[in-house]
């Protein structure tokens, strides 16, 4: 049963010209909505508050487990880091809607937003912890499935272009993640809505857009593995923090203009691609490669695994990144017979099968299952976590 919680209004008239309006519904133990109106500083000062001790107990969870992936790797070393980089600082030149949302949620829970940043950016935590040896985006090296053994993302999406599309996608992480999960149903001061499922609050994965898009992310295991192979840095002097991409990509009106926000700066200090379904359009998969370039095609359906569909890579093997190949195979061949009508139950069943659900091991696993219902600009998504939790079921309208 929902466990609804109606926060009181937070009156914000030197900031805008009417009261937030706020609400928190803890779907399952797992997953938490908050339904928030107002500014975006706002919503972060919100989501410090009703999410003050789930938030800081996920911060203490990660900074364990970057231990025991590499010891000696803990979030205030990052966050130093950060700070020399001033990657907050880049932020807010870059995306001020994020920085004001990392803003509003350092306030409330007396945080240093860069602190907050080097959780948020949780793929340069892992890479860090990869290029010195630990466990990072590569698969082990035992051939069989290991359910401890890093698990990746697999999306898909297709469009009928004439007001109907369906989308399903597997966040697979760190076993911390399992928890905290709070979703972010925001309207803005404008009316327009965007749905951003996070671990935490803090770690943006997927959800819909302004504009009524299904949004689905997946890291680029190669193309960060490329750049560690050619030593580089990952928060270069010139880079810009990926948590703009992680956050600006919920702000889009209109797919194209995603090719715009990766177009509008040469560095990245994470590789991300994006498949964004719209019922009206083809579906776009775009993706930042190492070396700065950007790699987009819009097709009927699409689906993407943790590697560069433009740029090969010959160490990008069977075994690499979970099986990264073998995941989009399934996917394509999926694909290939699906229909705009498929149904729900049919996704969800090939989401969690083998290869692309890994199970939930003690350090990496699936940690939800998200399938998108689309007419229109209407939106519905399903998330399931395990066998123990149902289904919950939140909107965009």
């Amino acid at each position: 049963m929902k466990n609804v919680i109606t926060a009181l209004s937070i009156s914000i008239a030197s900031i805008i010209a009417f009261p937030a309006q706020a609400e928190l519904i803890q779907h399952t133990d797992q997953i938490a909505e908050v339904q928030f109106t107002g500014n975006t500083y706002e919503l972060g000062k919100h989501v410090g508050i009703v999410a003050k001790d789930q938030i800081l107990d996920s911060i203490d969870r990660f900074n364990d487990m970057l231990g025991i992936m590499l010891p000696g790797l803990n979030v205030i070393g990052l966050s130093k880091s950060f700070d020399s980089q001033n990657i907050y600082g880049k932020l807010q030149k870059s995306s001020p809607d994020a920085a004001a949302y990392i803003g509003g949620l350092a306030e409330t829970l007396n945080r240093d937003p860069n602190l907050l940043l080097a959780v948020g950016m949780s793929d340069e935590a892992i890479l860090e912890s990869q290029r010195n040896g630990g466990m990072g985006f590569l698969q082990s090296e035992k051939p069989a499935y290991n359910p401890s053994a890093p698990a990746k993302c697999t999306v898909m999406g297709m469009s009928n272009k004439q007001g109907k599309a369906w989308a399903q996608a597997n966040f697979d992480y760190m076993g911390v993640n399992y928890e905290g999960l709070i979703v972010l149903n925001h309207t803005d001061t404008d009316g327009r809505t965007r749905v951003i499922q996070t671990w935490a609050g803090l770690i943006p994965y997927g959800g819909v857009s302004k504009g009524g898009q299904a949004i689905l992310m997946n890291t680029m295991a190669d193309e960060g593995t490329a750049r560690q192979n050619a030593q580089g840095e990952i928060l270069a002097d010139g880079a810009t923090p990926s948590f703009y991409l992680s956050w600006e990509a919920y702000n889009i009106m209109q797919p194209e203009e995603l090719i715009d926000v990766y177009q509008s700066h040469d560095s990245y200090t994470a590789f991300f691609s994006y498949t964004v379904v719209d019922t009206n359009q083809a579906v776009l998969n775009i993706e930042n490669n190492f070396g700065g370039k950007v790699n987009y095609s819009m097709l009927d359906k699409q689906a993407h695994a943790n590697h560069s569909l433009f740029v090969d890579k010959d160490f990008v093997n069977q075994n690499f990144a979970a099986h990264t190949l073998e995941r989009q195979k399934a996917d394509e061949k999926l694909m290939a017979g699906a229909s705009i009508d498929q149904r729900k139950a049919v996704n969800h069943h090939f989401a969690e099968d083998k290869a692309l659900c890994k199970g939930r091991g003690e350090m990496m696993g699936t940690v939800t299952s998200t399938h998108f219902e689309m007419n229109g600009s209407e939106v519905d998504m399903f998330i399931k976590t395990d066998s123990a939790h149902p289904e919950v079921h939140i909107k965009n309208y």
